[in-house]
């Protein structure tokens, strides 16, 4: 039986797994550790070769763990068994979303990550001892795989810490917030911003209660709200949660916001037939009840008509609002702003870091230009996690070219900060992909997105990959692809500069106003792309172009094909040729 720190009896359910190998480490700093997490109520699980049966993991056990700390020292690829539970813990983290949180003794991040010096010589030499033949290959693949995947999670390296009492000083406090984690991938500087606000939150625990977190743009402002709801929501019975307002608004409208508001709190399915309906509801169904609501980019006073109905809330109520204009939390009357500020230096290096080395510090030899680079990006979050990801695994050279193109950038343009990470992707087709995701698909599922695109005759698979690895795009929760505001108008307006530089024939151009719809240069015809897709393709596939002409609304249908998704972007530029691709095919709205 493996043992538990806790009793001898198998407990129905552990908090943290530590996984390791060897009794010198076990003896040292993981003893430590697992003292540590019991003494603050942790119940732990030491899961280690000499313990358990050395041939397969016993499943169940690792079912019942909330967490996984894996201690990698210079021993651990010389077992078998630890790399053969690796995987198993890496398939159970891609399945129940669990947290996997890497340790590094004694042993640099990047020989575990790439299977480099006595760690890579070691992997090999289990391997050759474990496979035979064909199965060699395929075996170290496997094992490879889950060590480049778990080096790739926010975790700790020994050496970046004055004593073993320090490092394991800090596991306990991230274990004790791990719902930080489930806002963002390195929550860098975060705990204590989280801490601030919730301190005030519960100050105000007897009253309804609404705070706004204000912010520019990629400050960190949803990342913030995120970890505050992930620490709290267990509290409330009734809560929401509802992410990019603003954008979503513009796309799908007010119904739909209102449908998710009322959907989450009352948990059961809600339609509504337009905006009036929504809120009666909201002010009769949500009368009365304690409630935890995000607002996520809040950018106009109307939006869920939420605001001077707070008394019909219940107590201890807590609306939580995100807004890039300061001036909207005095306009919302809200009882206190909490305003994002900068990201200090060491912050900032410790965020680029992690998205460039995948380490809590730059290496040595990049330390100069890691500096240089933090220098000039201003302390925006956003901004380190596009350029630090772009700069994962490049050269020395490519990283001065980098400095060399954002000490020609003025001050505070964050968005020609973004553009660097555009302009580095290595062709044509993925630049085209990200403006086609920037016009047609947020908020669209990845599935669905895949399907269009490989009916059209694109291939938007590693393309897509590209994209996520870039941090130019994501994939949320419900499998939905999502893009930063920020990187959405840096996108249009990219679209934007080549629509000017390159009028069709017609020179009849396509841009976004200030409401981000696609407008006629004329200025008889707006319209705003809405997306479908039938289960045959070729002919099938169509995107649907909702066009208001002198009053007149109708709906296109488009048929789309290798044309329609050709060089980017074309479409866009010509609106004459949607129209002929419609054809004949109005249908009164």
């Amino acid at each position: 039986m493996e043992s538990s720190s806790s009793s001898s009896n198998l407990p129905r359910m552990y908090d943290v797994l530590i996984n390791f190998n060897g009794e010198d480490i076990q003896r040292r700093f993981v003893s430590h550790l697992d003292s540590a997490l019991s003494a603050v109520g942790f119940t732990t699980f030491l899961h280690h070769p000499n313990a358990v049966n050395p041939t397969h993991i016993q499943q169940p056990i690792l079912n019942l763990c909330r967490v996984a700390i894996v201690v990698f020292t210079k021993s651990y690829s010389q077992s078998a068994w630890c790399l053969n539970q690796l995987q198993q813990i890496i398939k159970w983290h891609q399945t129940y979303s669990r947290h996997v949180l890497p340790v590094y003794y004694e042993i640099h991040p990047s020989h575990v990550r790439l299977q480099k010096g006595d760690f890579g010589k070691a992997f090999k030499a289990t391997a050759q001892q474990t496979f035979s033949g064909q199965q060699l290959e395929h075996g170290m693949s496997r094992w490879s795989h889950a060590l480049t995947k778990a080096a790739n999670f926010f975790g700790w390296d020994e050496r970046n810490h004055r004593s073993d009492a320090e490092l394991v000083d800090k596991i306990v406090k991230i274990v004790l917030h791990l719902p930080i984690l489930s806002a963002t991938k390195f929550p860098v500087g975060l705990q204590s911003r989280v801490e601030d606000v919730i301190l005030t939150i519960k100050s105000k625990s007897t009253q309804v209660f609404t705070i706004a977190i204000c912010g520019m743009g990629g400050s960190g402002r949803t990342t913030l709200a995120k970890a505050i709801y992930n620490q709290i929501h267990h509290t409330f019975t009734e809560k929401s949660f509802i992410e990019d307002i603003a954008q979503v608004s513009q796309t799908r409208g007010y119904v739909h916001l209102q449908e998710q508001l009322l959907s989450d709190v009352l948990k059961t399915k809600v339609e509504i037939s337009d905006v009036e309906m929504g809120r009666t509801m909201i002010r009769e169904r949500l009368y009365g009840k304690r409630v935890l609501l995000v607002l996520d980019d809040l950018n106009k006073y109307g939006q869920l008509d939420l605001w001077g109905s707070s008394s019909r809330f219940g107590e201890g109520t807590v609306i939580i609002i995100t807004a890039r204009d300061e001036d909207l939390p005095s306009m919302l009357q809200v009882d206190s702003v909490f305003r994002m500020i900068p990201m200090n230096r060491n912050e900032s290096l410790e965020l680029l870091s992690w998205h460039a080395f995948r380490e809590e510090k730059p290496k040595l030899e990049y330390n100069f230009r890691a500096q240089e680079v933090v220098a000039y990006c201003g302390g925006l979050p956003l901004s380190f996690e596009v350029i630090g990801s772009y700069l994962y695994e490049r050269t020395k050279e490519e990283w001065n070219r980098v400095l060399l193109k954002l000490k020609k950038i003025p001050k505070l343009k964050f968005d020609q900060i973004l553009k660097i990470s555009f302009d580095g992707l290595a062709n044509q087709i993925e630049k085209d992909l990200f403006l086609h995701v920037c016009c047609f698909f947020v908020g669209k599922s990845r599935a669905n997105v895949t399907k269009i695109l490989n009916g059209c005759g694109v291939d938007p698979d590693s393309g897509i990959r590209v994209l996520i690895k870039s941090n130019l795009i994501k994939v949320k929760e419900n499998s939905k692809l999502g893009m930063h505001p920020l990187l959405l108008e840096m996108g249009r307006e990219i679209i934007r500069q080549i629509s000017t530089k390159k009028p069709g024939k017609n020179s009849q151009l396509w841009w976004f106003d200030k409401d981000d719809r696609y407008s006629w240069s004329e200025n008889t015809v707006r319209s705003s792309f809405m997306y479908g897709f039938e289960t045959s393709f070729g002919s099938g596939c169509f995107l649907m172009c909702y066009i208001e002409i002198k009053d007149t609304k109708v709906i296109q249908r488009l048929p789309t094909g290798r044309d329609f998704f050709g060089r980017y972007p074309s479409e866009v530029r010509d609106p004459s040729r949607l129209l002929k691709l419609a054809g004949d095919s109005e249908v009164p709205f």
